[in-house]
């Protein structure tokens, strides 16, 4: 699968923007901070896997992760 144009624009911007939140999540000293970091991350994760026409397992990350992990905190 060849991204060209704003697919590939949104794929480095989603990529770039889990990074950052994804480090985020082990170094806030905050925990709400480092749960609303992990969310944003398990949401830039999803919609990757809907970049990549892959809508169910986006569902499911969003209902399972992202619910549990709020459930949870």
């Amino acid at each position: 699968m060849q991204l060209q144009g704003w697919e590939a624009v949104l794929f480095y911007v989603l990529a770039i923007g889990t990074l950052f939140m994804g480090v985020y999540v082990v170094t806030a000293r905050i925990a709400v901070h480092s749960a609303l970091c992990l969310i944003s991350t398990l949401v830039n994760v999803a919609l990757l896997f809907i970049l990549l026409r892959a809508e169910f397992v986006a569902g499911v990350q969003i209902l399972v992760y992202v619910g549990g992990v709020m459930v949870l905190f």
